[in-house]
């Protein structure tokens, strides 16, 4: 059977599969109190693992939405993640408190580095950009040192941006949260964090969307009486990847929970990997030095 959790690398225990919160933001977005209500029911269908970031726009309906649920806080693994304009060490400092006021919380179970570089001005001097993410490092290494999240972690990076932290001799990072689907594998991140005992986790599961028509997709739907999106998902924490998809859609939130029920075969699993595509559909860290 599939694992319902991960252990990271300083023994935290985290879901592995949580609800992806970005899609406020999209053209489809929801009214506030409807976002509200389609976290508490992902909360009520037996939902976790909640991810956010500043940039999403919703740590504060987000706590509204804990707050409600009456779901103890200590139940609930709670990532957010620092806006790529606010690195810096003492910038990441206030950004981490600013985040914990949003969402009404006195500390974050999982806090990430959102992106190895900042979104304006991006600096192309590879010198100031390595000490950038150090200094912003430095600032997540002193929050868990002094208990305000219980794991620290990164988005995006690349193998050489982790390899920055490595080389200073810095806390190994417990969590890569990247791009993750079929016709994106990341292959050679994924193996490179597992080999170093770096939690992979996937965001974009299904591809936006794009994958759901794929017909190798579609037979493995009808192989085994599931949906394409439980497929996909499946196949995620088959990899031992963690997953977080978004929807605000009360169906589909508890569809895609339903998927700890049956296990793709050895075979089915390396088919879906012969899908890649290299094909994005998010933010590109390929070229940031």
């Amino acid at each position: 059977m599939l694992k319902k959790s991960v252990v990271l690398n300083n023994g935290v225990s985290m879901p592995s599969l949580g609800l992806g919160t970005s899609l406020r933001n999209k053209p489809n977005k929801v009214d506030n109190q409807q976002f509200v209500e389609s976290v508490k029911h992902a909360l009520k269908t037996g939902y976790r693992h909640i991810d956010t970031a500043k940039c999403y726009n919703n740590e504060h309906l987000i706590g509204q939405a804990i707050r409600e649920s009456n779901i103890d806080r200590k139940d609930i693994f709670l990532v957010t993640k620092l806006f790529p304009d606010d690195m810096g060490f003492d910038k990441t400092l206030k950004a981490f408190d600013k985040s914990c006021k949003q969402l009404q919380v006195d500390y974050i179970d999982l806090y990430l580095i959102h992106f190895p570089a900042k979104i304006r001005g991006q600096n192309n001097d590879v010198e100031k950009s390595r000490q950038l993410r150090l200094d912003t490092w430095k600032a997540l290494e002193k929050l868990y040192s002094d208990g305000k999240c219980r794991a620290i972690g990164v988005s995006n990076y690349m193998p050489r941006h982790l390899e920055e932290i490595f080389d200073a001799g810095m806390t190994v990072p417990s969590v890569n949260q990247c791009e993750f689907h079929p016709y994106y594998n990341n292959k050679g991140l994924y193996e490179y964090c597992n080999k170093l005992g770096i939690q992979f986790e996937g965001y974009s599961p299904l591809g936006k969307g794009n994958l759901l028509n794929d017909n190798i997709v579609l037979d493995l739907s009808k192989k085994y009486s599931k949906s394409c999106a439980q497929i996909l998902l499946n196949w995620s924490l088959r990899n031992n990847v963690a997953t977080i998809p978004g929807s605000t859609n009360h169906e589909r939130i508890e569809e895609n929970s339903d998927i700890f029920d049956f296990s793709l075969s050895d075979e089915d699993v390396s088919l879906l990997w012969t899908l890649n595509k290299n094909e994005k559909v998010s933010w590109d860290p390929t070229n940031i030095v």
